[in-house]
């Protein structure tokens, strides 16, 4: 259990009640420290699900449990809870069970002591933007959007293939910008210029699709809060959709 949260464990030790809310700069005060980022970022740092070496062991095994986050209002509220703790175990591979089914020695390894499980679920849908086409002086030239955050995907249709590439950006008009008319040193955005300048001369239509909102994400059962100015965040989505693209029939240019 972590040391950290000690004194947090001692307080709800001493609770008559079978509830208590507490902001989180009442608990900073309790636990003598300042509370990590990530506690008032995600709503998975105060997650009920047990694992072994994680903080929030602090109240599991007192027989406490979380609800009512708001990091909006940095408030959560600690209930009593019927439910005890589990630990959990190593499981299995099909390749142990077939290893021990032979009478092979096998090493089994345990979970990780700290967020040894991760059950994450995602979700998002793409808007179509529009289409990129070559100016008057034969330029590529972007459908307008947004400068700020997303992920943006680029269906080449081809008479022959389909291409997709898909990327993110802290800045979808600059990222266009830099497709645009990239700099010298800027070997993706020239990679990516001279793609969409041969495929359109090829006679491809390439379709524009972004994602900018409504992402919903939920980490063991956990709803999180999406931030696509998070780079980290934007990268986990963008990568699910390279990996759920690549299922269908088509190239990725990303490779």
């Amino acid at each position: 259990m972590s040391k950290t949260y000690k004194r947090l464990g001692k307080f709800l030790d001493d609770q008559t009640s079978d509830h208590v809310a507490l902001s989180f700069d009442q608990i900073e005060q309790i636990i003598h420290r300042k509370l990590p980022k990530s506690a008032r970022t995600y709503d998975a740092w105060w997650s009920n699900s047990p694992v072994e070496g994680r903080h929030n062991e602090t109240w599991l095994k007192r027989g406490w449990a979380t609800v009512d986050i708001n990091r909006k209002s940095s408030t959560v509220k600690f209930i009593r809870s019927t439910l005890p703790a589990r630990r959990q175990k190593p499981l299995r591979t099909k390749a142990e069970r077939r290893a021990i089914a032979d009478g092979e020695q096998v090493t089994i390894l345990k979970a990780a002591p700290t967020a040894a499980a991760h059950d994450i679920a995602l979700a998002f849908e793409w808007k179509m933007l529009g289409n990129v086409i070559l100016d008057a002086n034969g330029n590529v030239a972007f459908p307008s959007v947004t400068n700020g955050a997303g992920l943006y995907r680029l269906r080449l249709d081809g008479i022959d293939r389909s291409q997709v590439y898909i990327g993110e950006s802290v800045n979808l008009r600059r990222r266009f910008g830099n497709y645009r008319g990239p700099g010298p040193t800027q070997q993706t955005s020239l990679r990516i210029n001279a793609l969409l300048k041969e495929s359109i001369a090829a006679g491809a239509v390439i379709a524009v699709d972004i994602v900018t909102e409504d992402v919903k994400l939920s980490i063991n059962g956990v709803q999180v809060s999406v931030d696509l100015t998070d780079k980290a965040m934007r990268r986990m989505i963008e990568h699910a959709a390279i990996v759920a693209t690549g299922g269908t029939d088509i190239e990725i240019a990303n490779r």
